[in-house]
């Protein structure tokens, strides 16, 4: 009911407002619609300036409890592109596109990557002390770069049939991107020929199932990519830190964005030091106004794993 209702006032609005369907698709170049900051960075990526892009999660916020608003829907609604990540964060997008009957042309990331099922035995401590869902599919498909070159190539080609005449711009753009993602990817792969293939830590959400799945890593979070916050149990808390003294690991990682009481409680308890790992799921406000890529999150994420492995 509160999506119809939204639906209906977006109606309203588009027939009302300043912000009309009309006068944006007036601007220049394409104008397209992203969910989150994955999905508002690759448009980016291939579209530069050529397209009017929009983010609708406020840089900044946690993107599991976000819901559009009337004026997103209306967005939405506006535009020749609508891109979003599908999974559980993006419930209410299948009753949207169900309502818009094909009326916007969608682009959805985890229908250009494989995607990866937690199995109930999948070892998130969390799970040993509340009472979980038997699996879930992972949405956070990105955090492979081999992921996100597929996702590239893809949005690229639905970005040139909808706008012929930047199409050689957008596949110019994408053949350089793809270049940057493949140095990336080797550079994770020769720092992992030379560390080994050490445990990940994660004293947090594990949002990276993909990028560990990519270049055959160990690992042991507190909780899955996509759980509700919550404190973490004593069980939870014990057994990390036994994990950690007993194997000697000296890191452990958070997410960015997030509560780090966890890691640092780890990190009193045995010496190991704290890094940030960023999921790129969204970036803070100073660095949304900065510019900052998806490429400049993950070779900031690169040269973390130097400083902690080497």
């Amino acid at each position: 009911m509160k999506r119809l209702v939204l639906i209906l006032l977006a109606s309203i609005l588009i027939l009302f407002s300043s912000c009309s369907r009309k006068e944006l698709l007036d601007a220049d170049g394409l104008v397209i619609t992203a969910v989150n900051f994955p999905c508002y960075d690759a448009a980016r990526a291939i579209a530069g300036d050529r397209a009017d892009i929009r983010m609708l999660l406020p840089a900044g916020a946690e993107s599991h409890s976000y819901e559009p608003s009337p004026e997103d829907i209306v967005r939405i609604l506006s535009s020749d592109l609508f891109i979003y990540t599908g999974g559980e964060s993006d419930y209410w997008v299948e009753s949207l596109l169900r309502d818009l009957d094909g009326k916007v042309k969608t682009f959805s990331l985890i229908e250009h990557a494989p995607m990866v099922f937690y199995e109930s035995e999948v070892d998130f401590l969390q799970q040993e002390e509340e009472e979980q869902e038997d699996g879930v599919f992972d949405e956070h498909v990105w955090t492979s770069l081999s992921n996100e070159i597929a996702i590239i190539k893809a949005l690229c080609e639905t970005m040139c049939g909808l706008d012929k005449d930047n199409a050689s711009f957008f596949e110019e753009n994408c053949n350089a991107y793809v270049v940057k993602l493949e140095d990336l990817k080797d550079g994770f792969s020769s720092l992992f020929s030379e560390v080994g293939h050490p445990e990940m830590v994660v004293a947090d959400r594990f949002p990276l199932i993909y990028f560990v799945s990519e270049f055959d890593l160990p690992y042991l979070a507190a909780f899955p990519g996509c759980a509700n916050e919550s404190e973490p149990g004593a069980k939870t808390v014990a057994f990390i830190i036994d994990k950690v003294k007993d194997e000697k690991i000296g890191c452990i990682f958070h997410m960015e964005l997030a509560n780090t009481m966890l890691a640092e409680l780890i990190a009193e308890e045995t010496g190991a030091k704290v890094y940030q790992f960023n999921s790129c799921h969204n970036v803070s406000k100073r660095q949304f106004d900065k510019g900052i890529t998806y490429v400049d999150l993950m070779q900031e994420n690169l040269e973390t794993l130097r400083e902690a492995y080497l």
